[in-house]
């Protein structure tokens, strides 16, 4: 009896695994694994009992379809939001057991119960012990695919996702073909699992796969820890033994003890999500090999500012946090007299955007000179924000042209416009706060080779080294920005002003040319606010453009070559700082000034 118990355990881990991979690392939410599991179980009873093909020809037919399947689900669902991903998943799950349950070759309601005498390549799976391996096997090799991937590069691009797919986008990662892949490899992996338990049943029938089922795998993933595998394993050994525990040591019937476990998993579930929601195991981070000489620089800067280091609440200026040092640079208002002469990089004419009437955007027209710093400046409303979108492709302009080195940009994604070499950061900051900072910074590192399935899989230390420098290279921005001793801290526990330099590290990652940086001072006190100018300063030294949209004019003052004065969605000015802060239309917008 307890043998059967073990097969059980061993088979709902894989399928567990594979579930954690698409929930804990991508974040996408779906119930519709117990039909994918469906899929493969009633595939290999149709073709096994009513077409006599070999068992193992017949578990490749149910990975594929369920894989297929898969992808036509993912392509319609994984572009709506988590709620309507959730709606989208069930409907599917219960439309699909309805349908087969009404389908004669398929044994209708009492579905397949026939499927015996499997023999898989001269194995003949004729007792427990043989179904005890094979399930070994299965599980072994869904837990490795599944760790490969989630603890690689493409594993980092999917909990990018998870935290902030739009931020994901911004760095130039085609967020939607990373979970289409990842949703079709583990409908593929819940096929494989369908396959092999339904061999072990004997049976495929719609109450294995219904909806219980897919509740009771959802609370093994929760149960374990998100993004934590082993903790699926383990989860799904206790989780599996209540039934048997309800049945033989407390003595209920079989129909009560069913009826207690669901009850059981879903207080699991309500407990957990409250009391522990990071589950029996937490995800594991990865430990960055810092520089001995960078946390000495970091421990020395924070005892020659503070030693009290607080962490405000985002959004609030910073009270006592560690200060990098200081960059040094000129106070002086930046020459402008030379902006003129600078070769364009980055040229929008005529672009407008409206919402119902109103234009956020109208007709504008601006330039991006190499080497220089930009600003684009205006009362609240103007539509600044709405520019940096529409030049980076989050939301499309009605008319006009944005082209960056000869390169339409409008009717690109965000994703392809930043691999083009434009990148943009965030008024919100929109870190990955449950990541380190050090892997916030090496999700942005460009061509990976681990972000390749095909690179993943090939024997070879290539993608190992290649992580390596990737890491090393995020370590130089880190400490770039003076935070390379908090490489291993998650971002969350960070203050403010640093996830404003970390935010910063994670664009200068990109090594895009073309930089715009939305209120990179914004909520920031003076101390950071020196720092976060010298990094510009710093940068622009490196021969990249800079447009940043700030409200703090003496920052503008300070940095800018070159700036725009923007109100009711129209460029109404432009010129050197001094220029426009001399304008009584500025003075007006900006202060009330008549």
């Amino acid at each position: 009896m307890w043998i059967s118990y073990l097969i059980e355990i061993l088979l709902v881990a894989s399928l567990a695994v594979s579930v954690n991979l698409l929930v804990g690392y991508a974040g996408q939410v779906s119930v519709a694994h117990a039909a994918f599991a469906g899929i493969g179980g009633y595939t290999i009873g149709y073709l096994v009992t009513a077409h006599e093909w070999p068992y193992a020809l017949a578990i490749l037919a149910a990975v594929a379809l369920a894989g297929a399947v898969g992808v036509l689900l993912g392509l319609v669902a994984l572009g709506l939001s988590e709620e309507y991903l959730i709606l989208m998943t069930l409907v599917f799950s219960l439309g699909l057991l309805g349908v087969i349950a009404g389908v004669d070759a398929l044994g209708s309601s009492l579905g397949i119960t026939n499927i015996r005498n499997l023999d898989l390549l001269g194995w003949q799976l004729d007792d427990q012990l043989d179904w005890v391996i094979l399930a070994a096997l299965v599980l072994a090799l869904v837990f490795s695919v599944c760790w490969r991937l989630g603890q690689s590069p493409y594993g980092r691009v999917l909990k990018g996702i998870r935290e902030d797919g739009l931020a994901t986008q911004s760095l130039g990662k085609n967020v939607f073909r990373f979970k289409v892949v990842v949703f079709a490899i583990t409908s593929a992996m819940a096929g494989l699992f369908g396959a092999v338990y339904s061999g072990w049943l004997g049976l495929a029938t719609p109450g294995a796969f219904g909806f219980p089922f897919a509740m009771t795998i959802f609370a093994i993933v929760i149960f374990g820890g998100r993004a934590n595998l082993l903790g699926s394993v383990l989860a799904a050994a206790v989780l599996t033994l209540v039934e048997p525990v309800l049945r033989f040591v407390v003595a209920l019937d079989s129909s009560t003890a069913s009826l207690v476990q669901l009850a059981i998993y879903g207080a699991v579930l309500i407990v957990f999500m409250i009391v522990r929601p990071q589950g029996l195991l937490r995800e594991r981070r990865r430990r960055a090999p810092v520089p001995a000489e960078a946390v000495m620089t970091d421990a020395a800067t924070t005892d020659a500012v503070t030693t009290d280091a607080a962490t405000p609440d985002a959004g609030t200026p910073d009270a006592a946090a560690p200060i990098p040092p200081v960059y040094a640079r000129d106070v002086e208002a930046a020459p402008a007299g030379d902006w003129a002469e600078q070769p364009v990089t980055l040229e929008a004419v005529g672009v407008s955007k409206s919402y119902g009437g109103i234009h956020a955007v109208k007709d504008l027209d601006i330039r991006l000179r190499k080497g220089t710093v930009t600003a684009l400046v205006g009362p609240n409303g103007a539509g600044k924000t709405t520019t940096f979108n529409a030049l980076t492709g989050f939301v499309v302009p009605e008319q006009g042209s944005v082209m960056l080195g000869g390169i339409e940009l409008v009717g690109k994604k965000p994703d392809h416009i930043a691999r083009l070499g434009l990148v943009r950061t965030f008024q919100d900051v929109r870190l990955f706060p449950r990541v380190s900072c050090l892997e916030n910074v090496m999700i942005a590192v460009p061509d990976q080779h681990g972000e390749q399935l095909g690179d993943l899989f090939v024997p070879g230390t290539r993608v190992s080294r290649g992580d390596r420098d990737v890491a090393e290279k995020a370590l130089r921005w880190l400490d770039f920005v003076g935070l390379a001793g908090h490489a291993d801290t998650a971002a969350a526990e960070i203050s403010y002003g640093q996830s404003k330099l970390v935010s910063l590290a994670r664009a200068l990652a990109t090594e895009a040319d073309v930089l715009l940086l939305d209120e990179p001072a914004s909520g920031v006190d003076g101390a950071w606010v020196d720092v976060m100018l010298g990094i510009i300063d710093a940068v622009r030294a490196e021969g990249r453009t800079v447009c940043l949209v700030e409200h703090n004019l003496e920052v503008v003052r300070q940095l800018a070559d070159h700036a725009y004065f923007m109100e009711l969605g129209r460029i109404t000015d432009e010129g050197s700082v001094d220029q426009l802060m001399s304008s009584p239309r500025l003075a007006e917008a900006y202060f009330g000034a008549q």
